[in-house]
């Protein structure tokens, strides 16, 4: 529910005025680093899923990115596994910590990344309630009973002392019914009531050919989640996995609802076979980094967008990730692994992207000031929309971009004012002079990886293919929360034989800070630097720290 955006929901119906409910957050998000946070970028997250088969590879092999770009810390973190039963379960890839089998990732067959797509998932109805009787709601032309009972909450105040506080629990026809000031509203949302996600998934881990894999997701468990597959034989595939409600066209499903006729009541949902999908173009390559399913890849073979209704709420954005993706992929016909890599790991904006179109409006606006800001309107002219490392002008530019794009993750750059953008350009120029007392100071001085006593410098930035997205300090630089973290390159060569390798960008331990693998990949990230992903036993067992079996430690 929380990723199809159901949480977004709650707030908005139980929301206060502005002042009151912002306050409290505000004050959690300032001191999020003993109060050293300047700005934030908005939730940042996002990922890239890449593929390539032998029709656009230099030797016949078959190559995917798997990598997501999770926050770098708290519970939905990626944790490392590799996961062998004698019974045929034999993956290699990330989970969550608690997660019972492994989200995204390869066996020896084939394997898959997944990527977050955005649909129109959430609808909420206002139901239209009798005045004699404040559980009945009218639907269809009649009265209709509400179920009602009421939760105990059982809540700790301090100590061994507790109380337990009841709650009113409502459900009408199109399912939980929440009573506010306001009016009484109900909240449908796809795959409601589907408790089977780990089952497929578990299914997707033991598949071991495109159709087998094809017949777990065809459960249909899943709600959301873009899915872009290899395998040893050089199939490649994209499809737009999600439950898409099949609505009724007359209304807009962007807005509250009726909540008092069947007509708004969906049931159903388009057909795993109808979903937008790329199956072995003749390309050779697909792609998605939370862009739309209609750039996938080269045309003609992109899914048609006149193909899927309105209410399906499908997007229509281009990540600066998608199109260096398409660009580059698009641009080589003869790939190498060594070039798949390099890919992987760009570090540049396109010109089409919002970065470009950001810089394009600071140079025509041109704010006036003083010497630091001619100084800066000098460097941004010359900056090459790169974030490499030793990059000088990169600071600048995602500095002005954090700012000005602050809290409008969603919105272009044609949505912001001339005084927005001048102010934030200003103001971050005179944040490094200040700071760091040049505008010209390296990347990887500014764009640190900062976990425990260990402070690294690194290359990428927010919305580059090696995307790093950090909150900005008030000592003038950005501390890494999200992006690039699990990161697992594989390959089938044209025997069919996998190999592949990986990173995280701390470690193993996720909270211990005592381990040695609390920060012990932290170096070879920032290197852009990947680990053999040992698969068989005897590589495991030559490289093995401990082995332990449960409950006899």
């Amino acid at each position: 529910p929380l990723m199809v955006g159901v949480d977004k929901v709650l707030t908005e119906l139980f929301e206060k005025p502005k002042k009151t409910a912002a306050g409290p957050l505000d004050s959690i998000l300032r001191t999020a680093f003993n109060g050293e946070t300047l700005s934030r970028l908005g939730p940042g997250v996002g990922s890239n899923a890449l593929a390539v088969s032998p029709k656009r590879s230099a030797g016949g092999e078959t190559m995917l990115a798997i990598n997501s770009h999770q926050p770098w810390e708290g519970p939905v973190t990626w944790y490392e596994a590799q996961v062998h039963s004698d019974e045929g379960w034999n993956m290699t890839g990330a989970l969550f910590p608690g997660s019972p089998v492994v989200l995204h990732g390869h066996n020896e067959y084939l394997g898959w990344a997944h990527t977050n797509n955005y649909p129109d998932l959430v609808d909420v109805y206002v139901l239209e309630m009798n005045p004699e009787n404040p559980n009945q709601y009218r639907y269809d032309g009649v009265w209709r009973e509400l179920e009602v009972r009421e939760a105990p909450i059982r809540v700790k105040l301090l100590g061994i002392i507790g109380w337990t506080f009841k709650k009113e629990v409502l459900w009408s026809v199109y399912g939980p019914t929440i009573r506010r000031p306001q009016g009484v509203f109900a909240v449908r949302y796809a795959g409601m009531g589907d408790v089977r996600q780990v089952e497929q998934w578990y299914r997707m881990n033991r598949a071991k050919s495109l159709a087998e894999w094809e017949d777990a997701l065809r459960m249909a468990t899943m709600p959301m989640f873009n899915c872009t597959y290899a395998d040893r034989e050089g199939n490649i595939y994209y499809v737009y996995q999600s439950l898409l409600p099949l609505r009724d066209e007359t209304y807009d499903w962007s807005k509250r609802l009726p909540g008092n006729t069947s007509k708004t009541l969906w049931s159903a949902y388009l057909s795993f076979d109808k979903l937008p999908r790329v199956k072995n173009p003749v390309s050779g390559f697909v792609q998605n980094c939370n862009n739309t399913p209609f750039y996938t890849t080269l045309d003609p073979e992109n899914p048609r967008e006149n193909d899927y209704a309105k209410s399906f709420g499908i997007e229509r954005r281009m990540t600066n990730r998608a199109l260096r993706a398409l660009e580059l992929f698009g641009a080589d016909t003869s790939i190498t692994p060594e070039e798949f890599y390099t890919y992987k790991y760009d570090m540049s904006y396109s010109r089409e992207s919002k970065m470009a179109k950001l810089v394009g409006r600071v140079l025509a606006i041109a704010p006036p000031g003083d010497a630091v800001v001619r100084e800066a309107l000098d460097m941004l002219k010359r900056w090459n929309l790169c974030t490499d490392p030793g990059n000088t002008g990169a600071a600048l530019a995602v500095t002005s971009y954090t700012l000005a794009m602050e809290g409008r993750s969603g919105a272009g750059v044609s949505d912001l004012g001339d005084g927005e953008i001048a102010t934030a350009f200003v103001k971050a120029a005179k944040l490094l002079k200040e700071a760091h007392g040049r505008i010209d100071v390296p990347w990887s001085r500014v764009n640190r990886l900062i976990r425990g006593k260990v402070d690294l410098g690194a290359g990428g930035g927010p919305d580059v293919l090696h995307d790093i997205t950090g909150d900005l300090m008030k000592d003038g630089r950005f501390r890494g929360k999200v992006g690039d973290s699990y990161v697992l390159l594989v390959r089938w060569d044209k025997t069919g034989k996998v190999r592949s390798r990986s990173i995280h960008q701390y470690g193993s331990a996720t909270l211990d800070e005592k381990s040695p693998h609390y920060a012990d990949q932290s170096p070879l990230f920032v290197r852009r630097e990947l680990k053999p992903a040992w698969r068989e036993e005897s590589d495991i067992r030559a490289h093995l720290e401990r082995e332990y079996r449960p409950g006899g430690e």
